[in-house]
């Protein structure tokens, strides 16, 4: 491949995935330092880029909802003259129309899906096997790219994601709730994080606690109870735009809440977590240093792996999975970041 040439690189998925994405990017451009690099995100978290830096020299909000959208990316990539294409996380939508693409243009189209056994994708080392998500998507650009260009695998820890502001960024007193889930298996109680609220109001009373939440339905109740609920006066609930959420979160000491898009954005800042992990195990979506990215988990629950590696439930009666990590237990973890 001619190194001054365009590629597109994609993770056509949710806002966190996007986030996790760049670790592969910042990969892809050591492998090619001198190409066009355009990072591929699903539309409506495109302004979450907008005022930051990446490895990538564009982002391509991508949006495939109707025919109209699928010809719009197609006659892009013509007219960008994409010269390779590799897709993070594969789905069957987008597999069918780049291998398409690809067929009828010549143009080589390269992907990863973690969910093929290793006899459909030999190419890959391990193909198939339970690891940091980050190592995935850079063992799937290494197997089928770089191994041309590199005998060194890169491993997850040496690519954290990286969103960087473009201006300097004055840390404040504040801490980042995260409060919010995809499911409600993977929520720590709005009750804990509220009296961790309180002992750190009376630890130190100019702390601020900012609490971001979308304008959905389940984040508006999630709002409401949190006003309700509330016995301390430091928490600050915030409702923003995706463009401005990440120079929001740079200014935090530290995040503390579940594991969402908004702990990947926190670690792309760069500023300190601490995550509760409750239905998943940490191997795969906290692909991060311990000491810098710190987790509250509970292990060998055997209601978490009766039927997988992990708990599918969206709902559940016990939660003993994460409504047993009291307030004091996690004041005592986090206190430290505030002397």
């Amino acid at each position: 491949m001619n190194q001054g040439q365009k590629i597109l690189i994609l993770k056509y998925r949710a806002m966190g995935d996007a986030i996790i994405g760049l670790s592969t990017v910042q990969y892809l451009r050591e492998l090619f330092p001198n190409s066009y690099i355009i990072y591929g995100v699903p539309a409506w978290t495109a302004p979450l880029f907008k005022s930051s830096q990446t490895a990538a020299d564009e982002i391509l909000p991508i949006k495939l909802d109707t025919p109209r959208e699928w010809l719009d990316l197609w006659q892009y990539l013509l007219n960008q003259n994409i010269e390779m294409i590799y897709e993070m996380f594969q789905s069957g939508r987008t597999s069918k129309f780049f291998s398409l693409f690809s067929l009828m243009t010549g143009r080589p189209y390269f992907f990863h899906n973690h969910h093929q056994t290793a006899w459909k994708n030999p190419k890959i080392k391990n193909q198939g096997e339970i690891k940091p998500i980050i190592q995935r998507d850079l063992d799937g650009l290494y197997y089928q790219v770089g191994i041309q260009r590199s005998h060194q695998i890169p491993s997850f820890l040496d690519y954290i994601p990286k969103l960087s502001a473009r201006n300097i960024q004055q840390k404040k007193k504040k801490i980042i709730y995260g409060v919010v889930a995809t499911r409600e298996t993977k929520k720590l109680p709005l009750e804990i994080y509220l009296e961790v609220a309180q002992l750190i109001e009376a630890f130190d009373p100019q702390v601020e606690i900012q609490i971001p939440l979308s304008h959905s339905p389940e984040d508006c109740e999630a709002g409401r109870k949190i006003l309700k609920l509330k016995k301390s006066n430091n928490i600050n609930i915030v409702q923003m735009g995706l463009d401005k959420l990440p120079d929001l979160i740079g200014e935090a000491l530290f995040y503390l809440g579940n594991d969402t898009g908004l702990k990947h954005l926190a670690i792309a800042r760069g500023i300190k977590t601490f995550t509760f992990f409750g239905p998943e195990p940490p191997l795969e979506w906290h692909p991060y240093n311990e000491k810098q990215h710190a987790y509250f988990y509970r292990p060998d629950l055997e209601c978490r792996t009766r039927e997988a590696h992990y708990c599918g439930l969206k709902t559940c009666d016990s939660m003993i999975c994460l409504n047993q990590f009291s307030a004091e237990m996690i004041w005592n973890k986090i206190r430290g970041e505030l002397v």
